[in-house]
């Protein structure tokens, strides 16, 4: 049964509040933590924000917490070193003073009886083809911006009322955007961000070191060295007003090395101004567009706690996305979050069931990138890179920035994760979006594809079971490792890995059904074979006296993991009816998965008995938040049963840890340990869109 969405008191987390494709976030949310504009960063601004009201001229500011009151610059200026008070006359509100709701592309927090309201709205869609869409259609959809409100019900009130959103750049300044576009009342960092409404009456530009209290003011009551900035709003008596808000973004000129690239938006728009003015003009367009989406998550079978966490996820995917253009064509970026490491392979994957409802082209661009710049061949044949560069440089041609030679465990190299991804995602592509004249075009490369999977079992084809054995030369004396690279062996190791060997079942379902669309009968049905002797395979793993598959099929492993079931995702995903009927094709292996999730998902083994969170591996506490929701939608789908009363807990848990301070500084977290809640890696990060998988269900 769906639990109320009602709004949360005392929340306290970052979100990120970013435009498509510009790498940038407007962050705040973490109670008395700074916060505000970002462009590429690895985790939060550190500028001050102040939003809220004060009801009369004489009364105390009230405060949304968003701040660390600075030491006063005055005495740089002046010489007088006793000048370091922070801003006097505010009230810094407590959890328990407002209530806040995240929407899927909002973020409100109200108080005063809910008299006073403050929203932040990240407004996305479906985004067509950058290289196909019309320069209106661009504007709308690529514009680097984000929008926002400030209201007060001031109607049976006595006095007017004042509001302020405002932001302090520490020891930068920031300049009035009047003095180069009138029709513009705000701030601006130079020309990389800034925030404006429109000027009339009742708006009002504050600038000084203490902004809350002007001590020095010029010809228009301003002081431009100053760093602390904001705008006032008035509010009569009676009255009840809402104040539009644009938030803004502009990076000009190239912005990477290796590919040489710059922002597709700086083709649309001239300058900071220029986004600003557009945003506030389509105004309406852009809450209307946020305002669907909140409705849609809102209207979905999801509870309170599922929704919190599609939202956060997807606030923090759109901050680390990145439309470039290079050579005369779109070129799509995710960063993976803190690590900044340009269209990670690992992530790509897990990403393409968000993007293919909202920018198919993505993951077909991404593809082709991989394929033309980012593929080698090893000695048993293709294979791809682990990402494609890090912090806007891309690197060589068939080199990543993460892998590395001759080493165990992190940072070696994930030849055959990374060859399973290619297979995955194309043929998700293809066959969802019914992209055929792309899939005959590739067809040569899903052929090695095959060939290079069959010779990574073994080179001589009557020794093959379908699971890998051998690794890639480029490891020299060390060993491949999976995605899951920082947990223990039970995940970390490529050889005889169960999580692998099930995602490559899932590959060659996949392959036998593109074989069969190519009109190649012959390969269909060698995909076909090679699937079925896997899973044949897989059923001899099974430890029939424990009732699990052990997580590596060597040296008398024991470890017990979720992942077991990631590689059916796929042709879930797909509708692959004969490959996900547990009393279908793969009926022995789905009775056998399902003893083993019953089991897995128990306190103690697979759910952390600190926490009731879900663990990837029964031998580590690092778990996974995206991870965690492919394998409840596979388990949920396909092994119901498996759904304990202590399993279908998590989901709460896993949202009080993103929505407490052990998470929250760093927005969406990815790697979190399951026994405490706090973060240990994968911060700021986008992958928890997997989520999204859940709206299928």
């Amino acid at each position: 049964m769906k639990d109320s969405a009602a709004p949360g008191k005392g929340e306290s987390y970052h979100v990120q509040h970013s435009p498509f494709g510009a790498f940038a976030s407007f962050t705040i949310g973490l109670v008395d933590a700074p916060g505000g504009f970002g462009q590429s960063l690895r985790g939060a601004a550190k500028q001050n924000v102040y939003v809220g009201f004060r009801q009369g001229q004489s009364a105390e500011w009230q405060l949304l917490p968003f701040l660390t009151p600075p030491k006063s610059q005055e005495g740089a200026f002046t010489g007088d070193t006793t000048v370091v008070a922070p801003p006097r006359g505010f009230n810094s509100l407590r959890p328990a003073d407002y209530q806040r709701s995240l929407g899927w592309a909002s973020d409100t927090w109200r108080a005063a009886g809910d008299r006073f309201g403050f929203s932040l709205l990240s407004p996305f869609g479906q985004v067509p083809d950058p290289a196909k869409m019309k320069p209106a259609e661009s504007r709308f959809h690529l514009a680097p911006l984000v929008t926002a409100w400030i209201e007060y019900d001031n109607r049976n009130g006595q006095n007017p009322v004042e509001l302020i959103f405002g932001v302090g750049h520490g020891d930068d300044t920031l300049r009035p955007l009047g003095d180069t576009d009138d029709s513009l009342a705000g701030f601006a960092s130079g020309g990389k961000f800034g925030y404006a409404t429109k000027p009339g009456r009742g708006v009002q530009l504050r600038q000084g070191f203490d902004v809350l209290a002007p001590k020095f003011r010029d010809y228009r009551g301003l002081l431009v060295i100053a760093g602390e900035t904001a705008l006032i709003f008035t509010v009569p008596a009676g009255q009840r007003k809402r104040f539009p808000l644009v938030l803004g973004f502009y990076a000009a000129g190239p912005v990477t090395t290796g590919l040489t690239a710059s922002y597709a938006y700086t083709r649309l728009f001239r300058d900071l101004e220029a986004v600003l003015g557009h945003g506030l003009k389509n105004y309406s367009r852009y809450e209307k567009l946020a305002t669907v989406r909140d409705r849609e998550l809102a209207a979905s079978r999801l509870d309170a706690d599922q929704q919190f966490l599609i939202a956060q996820a997807t606030h923090s995917y759109l901050g680390s996305t990145q439309l470039l253009w290079h050579d005369g064509k779109p070129l799509w970026v995710v960063n993976e979050g803190e690590y900044r490491m340009i269209n990670t392979f690992d992530l790509t994957v897990d990403h393409v069931f968000f993007e293919l409802a909202w920018q198919p082209w993505a993951v077909r661009d991404t593809l082709d990138l991989f394929v033309r710049r980012y593929s080698y061949r090893d000695q048993h044949g293709l294979s791809f890179t682990h990402d494609m560069g890090v912090n806007d440089f891309f690197t060589p041609a068939g080199r990543s920035s993460y892998e590395c030679d001759e080493i165990h465990g992190c940072f070696s190299h994930m030849t055959m994760e990374q060859l399973l991804n290619w297979v995955l995602t194309a043929v998700t592509y293809a066959e969802h979006t019914g992209d055929q004249r792309w899939l005959r075009a590739n067809k040569k490369i899903l052929v090695a594809c095959a060939d290079s999977l069959r010779r990574r079992d073994d080179p001589n084809p009557k020794l093959r079971d379908g699971i890998l054995k051998h690794d890639t030369a480029r490891v020299g004396h060390g060993s491949e490792i999976t995605t899951y690279d920082s947990l223990d062996v039970s995940l970390g190791q490529a050889r005889n890995n169960l999580y692998l060997t099930v995602k490559t079942l899932g590959a060659w379902v996949l392959l036998e059904k593109a074989f069969a669309r190519l009109g190649d009968a012959t390969a269909s049905a060698g995909a076909g074979d090679t699937a079925d002797l896997l899973a044949r395979t897989l059923t001899n793993k099974f430890e029939r006296d424990t009732g699990y598959f052990p997580a590596v099929f060597e040296k008398g492993n024991r470890s017990r993991i979720l992942p077991a079931v990631e590689g059916f995702v796929y042709p879930l995903f797909l509708g692959y009816k004969d490959a996900t009927d547990p009393q279908g094709r793969f009926a022995p292996l789905f009775r056998q998965l399902k003893q083993h999730l019953t089991q897995a998902l128990q306190p103690g083994v697979c759910l952390d008995p600190a926490s009731g969170g879900w663990k990837m591996s029964s031998t580590s506490t690092n778990t996974w938040f995206s991870k965690i929701a492919i394998a409840q939608h596979v388990i949920r789908v396909l092994f119901p049963e498996a759904m304990t009363t202590a399993a279908r807990a998590g989901d709460r848990v896993h949202a009080d840890w993103q929505r407490t301070p052990g998470c929250g500084v760093d927005a969406m977290c990815d790697q979190i340990r399951s026994d405490t809640g706090i973060t240990c890696g994968s911060r700021y990060y986008p992958r928890g869109v997997t989520a999204f998988l859940w709206l299928r269900e």
